[in-house]
């Protein structure tokens, strides 16, 4: 299996955690990627359906989870999840950085889809990338429309009646510490991606390719491991309320 990067791994963590917290048995993923959030989920014993807008990413996907494929267990779809004709509900809807890629009008009609979808007593998931202290070429490269704060969450329960249940700010201090590496990064091999439209954008993220940033060589895996990061993975649950945490982790419910 590819070599994930490091702050990918310590949000896979705490995701896996929270799941064992749980009691979910179906799923939605939207922006399902590589399939690698899926593949948690699904080997907790769930069953579910992934999208995304990148066709490459859902060929990998497939690929990936094949037997849950086979065993019907999860379903893979190249498509606008706006239009995603899905006649079942879920327990689980989850999106790993995507809303932050949409206008205000496009975030209003993709909470109200994840509504019509959720099971009663079901759970909406976002993983976004936080602080907008930290703005930079990462989010133009990805056609970011902003990095959320912590208090963004009170607008879901202001405007759609969901009330976030659990919050925690993740990655922190590890994606910090290798920020500026990140963007030098990100600046030597995707400058070339800010020519692309916003949608352009938004699609290729679905499958980057940056050596040292979101591939590695085999070797790396001796450290790009969990058991290696543990002690990480211990910080960013004691800095969970960090505002200058990178990632957020928000678990929304209905309020009935």
């Amino acid at each position: 299996m590819k070599i994930l990067p490091p702050g990918n791994i310590l949000q896979n963590m705490y995701l896996k955690e929270r799941v064992n917290k749980n009691n979910w048995k179906s799923f939605l993923e939207i922006g399902s990627g590589n399939g690698y959030i899926s593949r948690i989920l699904l080997k907790k014993g769930m069953s579910g359906v992934g999208c995304d807008l990148n066709e490459s990413a859902c060929q990998n996907n497939k690929v990936l989870n094949r037997e849950f494929i086979d065993s019907n267990k999860y379903q893979v779809f190249h498509q606008d999840f706006i239009e995603l004709d899905a006649s079942q509900k879920f327990d689980l809807i989850i999106s790993c950085m995507v809303i932050e890629h949409l206008e205000t009008s496009e975030l209003e009609n993709f909470v109200q889809k994840c509504k019509e979808l959720l099971n009663p007593n079901g759970t909406i998931l976002f993983l976004v990338p936080a602080s907008m202290k930290y703005w930079g070429i990462e989010d133009e490269i990805a056609g970011h429309i902003k990095r959320y704060e912590f208090d963004d969450f009170k607008y879901f329960e202001e405007k759609f009646n969901l009330k976030p249940t659990h919050l925690a700010g993740l990655t922190y201090p590890m994606s910090n510490w290798l920020f500026e590496l990140s963007n030098a990064l990100i600046k030597k091999n995707e400058s070339k991606i800010l020519e692309l439209s916003q949608k352009e954008k938004t699609v290729y993220t679905g499958n980057r390719n940056v050596p040292y940033k979101t591939t590695f060589p085999s070797v790396f895996g001796l450290f790009l491991n969990e058991t290696f990061l543990y002690p990480l993975h211990f910080l960013q649950k004691q800095f969970r309320r960090n505002s200058n945490a990178l990632v957020i982790y928000c678990e929304l419910q209905p309020i009935l």
